[in-house]
Formats: structure tokens, C-alpha cells, sequence
């Protein structure tokens, strides 16, 4: 085992205390964290506690067998090898065992030597399966995210840093404006994460009155309180070897904040109504759509929390900030609408594509423009496309074309030839228009590209030409 790594944990299942004996015995001196279980129950108990390398059980149990408690194994951790141990030679008993997906099958009384290279084995299949399950995630999630969000600059930015963030176990604070795909980016770092076999939890913090705050998020037993007429699992405990994705976090009280910032802390769940508590294995993620640190500031947002959340954070970019992929966005969303709801119109206008993309700043981004691309879609006349007017939005107009301020051109006859001038004066002309394009954009050069009827690999040459930064 490599020094520095965690060490593997290894369940062992059988009623047998001796047997257990035995096998710890073996194992221990190899720094396995062994954890026992005396029967089905009991394991399915220690399921809920660790996530374990790999399990020995002993097929011969009361109550629920071996090859039921091994597809329930299978289903929670498919990755996990099982390895099982029984006195029978029936090779009925072995057949059933590999259909199952058992790894390995060892005879009592256990031979030390085959225990460990069995276990050894077990493990680096279990090693090459998490990392093919670890790429297959990112290259979908890598995909997803462009579907989803497009093919900008941006996007591939957020992409390389979301690739980075999300096998490790720090909690994540994405911070985006309403509408810009904050849930979107979670549930791509949740499924490129190591607990990515387990639940995503998503929780809308500004919608949880104060009152019940610990009861959705902790849990409550039976009589707990008035109208507690059932145990009820909390958020954390559905969540437990998944994530939990804290939407708006920013809209909770200063008293719900101390309760979460303790259970963020420990790790621990404690239901209302009982004096026990429970450790929780899960994965936090927070969002926000506006400054917490100027909550801070303002004193209605903890700075210890903020700590707790800001492990690590992403920023995820308003839409207009990324305006190249307004047009990809709604042809894909106008693409969706017109099979779901039967709708023949045949796409958008230029001048249409030219309001989207220049004349609005999309303040309430991603969403909004999927809500003005379903009106745009039911509004268009059959078998037409979308014009301006289809659009339910304000705009302030088109920007004007650019205008070049007369100058009185100074000829330096006799030094310069004819073709010379023209270049000098053509070249000179073209960087003012092109300096007042950028200018007239904010900087944006695709809006500018689109201002002066030229491509954005057009434009960024011949900027280049002209020594134009």
C-alpha cells in the first residue's frame, strides 16, 4: 500500500466470530481498516456508515444469503468487488456467485495466501474501474456542459477548472447571477466527483421558512414537535455519501447559518426529537447570486461560514458576458420547442439573431432567453421564421454604424507615391473604424465584428495587421 493514501477498507461478513477473527488476522498486519459484521442486516447498517473497498461475505447467513445481501452490495457500489467464503463445495453455488458478479470465491478454512493475492487482485480491478468511471464522467459531463451552455471561450474555461475541482472533496461556492446555470455547474461537479454514486440533493434555501429549517435539513423523529407524525429524513441523511447542493444560501437567517456552519464542522446529523447523533459522508456545494462577502460586510452573512463554503469557488459567467453563445442557445432551445410542441416555424431571422445578440442584455440570462425563445416559437406564423416582433423583449435599438470623423488629409508630395499614400491614409482609416467598433462594443470584439459585417477571425487579423492590442 502506498504511503499517504487512505487506507482501504475491507468489510467482512459472517456470522462466525471466529471466522472474522481469522480473516482480520490476516489482514490486519497489511494496514486494511477492517470493519466487521455478524449478519445481512448488520452490514447493510455499515453500508450506511463507510464506503468499503471491497466486502467478504460468508454466503451461509440466516436470514437474508449472501447472494442477496451481494446484489444489494452491487447496487449501491457497483465498482465494489465481493469476494465470498463459504464451506460448500457446489459448484451450483459458484455459478450463481459469478452471475452475480462475484469476484472471487475461497473455501473455508481460509488459506492466507490466497485471501490476500484475491484482495489484491480485487483492488486494482477496483482501481482501473474507478478511473474508466472517473474519465467516462468528466468526457459526459465535458459534453453536457457544452450542450448545455455552448462553446464560448468562457464555457471552456469553466469546463478545465470544473475538471480540476471535482474529484477533490472541498466544498464548492458558485456564485452567478439568477438564471446563469449555477444548478447546472453542480450537478456537473457532482457527477465528475468521487461520490458521484450516490444522490444529488438540491435544496432551495430561500424557500425553507426559519421555523423548519432544522427540521428539512436534519430531520425529525416521531412527536418531535407538533404535527411530527412520522420520523422524517433530513436533506443531509438523503444526501449521505452524495451531495448536497445548497441553493441561495445567501437567503438564509443568521440563526439558520450558526446551525448549518456546526453540522458543515462535524459531519454529524442530530434529528429533533432524539439526543443521537449521526455521521453524514456528504459532499457540499453552495450557491449564490449575490456577494457574500459583501453580506459580510452588511453583517447578515457569517464570515465563518463563508470560510466553510469558499474552499473553493467558481464564477459562473453571466450570458452577456458570453454573447457568442446566445445564437447556438436559441436554435437549441427554439430546436427543443418546435418537437415538443409540434411547431413548424423555420428558424430565426438574421435580423431576429442580430436583437439577441447585440441589442439585449439578458439580465435574466440563460433562463430568459429559453422563456423568450418558447414565446418567440408559439407566436411565429407557420412555416415562417422568427422575426423582431416575435421577440417579447425591450431593446434600445440598434447600435448605429460607425462614424469616422473628417480630417483634413496632409499629402507629402514628392516623397510618397500615389500607391503609398492611398495604404498609409486606408490602413489609417481602417484602425479608426475598427478602434470605434471595439469602443461602440464595450470591448466585446464578436459584437464588434458583427457591427462592421465582417467574422470574428476576420476582424482579430486584421486587427493584428494594424497593431491594435
Amino acid at each position: 500500500m502506498d504511503q499517504g493514501t487512505r487506507a482501504p477498507i475491507v468489510l467482512i461478513v459472517d456470522e462466525h466470530g471466529e471466522s472474522r477473527a481469522t480473516m482480520s488476522t490476516i489482514l490486519a498486519p497489511d494496514g486494511f481498516e477492517i470493519v466487521e459484521a455478524d449478519s445481512a442486516d448488520s452490514a447493510l447498517a455499515a453500508l450506511n456508515q463507510k464506503s468499503p473497498d471491497i466486502v467478504i461475505l460468508d454466503f451461509n447467513m440466516r436470514g437474508m444469503n449472501g447472494l442477496e445481501l451481494a446484489e444489494n452490495v452491487k447496487q449501491r457500489l457497483p465498482n465494489t468487488p465481493i469476494i465470498s467464503v463459504t464451506e460448500q463445495r457446489d459448484t451450483r453455488v459458484l455459478v450463481q456467485a459469478v452471475r452475480r458478479g462475484i469476484y472471487d470465491y475461497l473455501l473455508k478454512p481460509i488459506n492466507a495466501s490466497d485471501l490476500r493475492l484475491s484482495i489484491s487482485q480485487a483492488l486494482e480491478e477496483k482501481r482501473l474501474k474507478d478511473e474508466l468511471s472517473l474519465l467516462k464522467g468528466k468526457l459526459e459531463e465535458r459534453t453536457s456542459l457544452f450542450v448545455r451552455m455552448g462553446n464560448s471561450d468562457k464555457v471552456h474555461a469553466l469546463v478545465r477548472l470544473l475538471e480540476k475541482i471535482a474529484p477533490t472533496p472541498f466544498t464548492v461556492l458558485i456564485e452567478g447571477e439568477s438564471g446563469a446555470g449555477k444548478e447546472l455547474v453542480a450537478r456537473a461537479i457532482h457527477e465528475m466527483s468521487q461520490v458521484r454514486g450516490g444522490s444529488f440533493v438540491a435544496v432551495d434555501c430561500g424557500a425553507i421558512p426559519e421555523t423548519l429549517f432544522e427540521s428539512e435539513l436534519f430531520g425529525h423523529a416521531k412527536g418531535a414537535f407538533t404535527g411530527a407524525v412520522t420520523n422524517k429524513m433530513g436533506f443531509f441523511e438523503a444526501a449521505d455519501n452524495g451531495t448536497l447542493f445548497l441553493d441561495e444560501v445567501c437567503n438564509l437567517s443568521y440563526t439558520s447559518q450558526q446551525k448549518l456552519l456546526r453540522v458543515i464542522e462535524e459531519r454529524q446529523v442530530q434529528q429533533l426529537g432524539t439526543t443521537t447523533s449521526r455521521h453524514v459522508n456528504v459532499r457540499i456545494i453552495a450557491a449564490s447570486n449575490r456577494s457574500l462577502e459583501k453580506d459580510v460586510e452588511n453583517r447578515v452573512f457569517r464570515v465563518d461560514l463563508l470560510h466553510r463554503l469558499k474552499e473553493v469557488s467558481v464564477k459562473v459567467p453571466a450570458l452577456r458576458e458570453r454573447q457568442e453563445d446566445v445564437a447556438y442557445l436559441a436554435n437549441r432551445f427554439l430546436d427543443e420547442f418546435k418537437a415538443q410542441l409540434g411547431l413548424t416555424c423555420t428558424g430565426i431571422s438574421r435580423a431576429a439573431m442580430m436583437v439577441l445578440m447585440n441589442d439585449y442584455a439578458w439580465p435574466g440570462n440563460v433562463r430568459e432567453l429559453r422563456n423568450v425563445m418558447r414565446q418567440a416559437a408559439l407566436t411565429c406564423e407557420d412555416n415562417q421564421q422568427i422575426l423582431p416582433g416575435h421577440l417579447p423583449i425591450t431593446v434600445t435599438g440598434a447600435a448605429p454604424a460607425p462614424s469616422v470623423p473628417a480630417t483634413e488629409p496632409q499629402f507629402d508630395l514628392g516623397k510618397e507615391s500615389l500607391a503609398d499614400i492611398i495604404k498609409r491614409y486606408s490602413q489609417d482609416l481602417e484602425r479608426q473604424i475598427i478602434e470605434q467598433a471595439v469602443k461602440e462594443a464595450n470591448g466585446n470584439k464578436v459584437v464588434a465584428a458583427k457591427l462592421l459585417q465582417i467574422d470574428y477571425k476576420t476582424l482579430h487579423r486584421k486587427r493584428k495587421a494594424l497593431g491594435l492590442s
